[in-house]
């Protein structure tokens, strides 16, 4: 279940940064031209693939082990 959720994270990450490459690149003739500077495309990949991982990693527990009652 983990990775399923993972996986569909990465999926949407990537469609949120293609679809304006594909309409920018519509609208200009597909010239080759990037909507986006280099540095932007790697940050936005290093931080929207990196943090998720750290965040799930630490804070997920498998079992809860808190006993109600006792």
């Amino acid at each position: 279940m983990r990775n399923a959720e993972l996986i569909l994270y990465f999926f949407y990450k990537n469609l949120v940064l293609t679809i304006p490459h594909l309409l920018y690149a519509f609208l200009n003739g597909f010239s080759g031209q990037s909507i986006f500077d280099d540095y932007y495309i790697s940050f936005y990949n290093l931080f929207y693939t990196s943090w998720p991982l750290v965040i799930k990693a630490t804070f997920e527990q498998d079992v809860n082990y808190q006993l109600e009652g006792y």
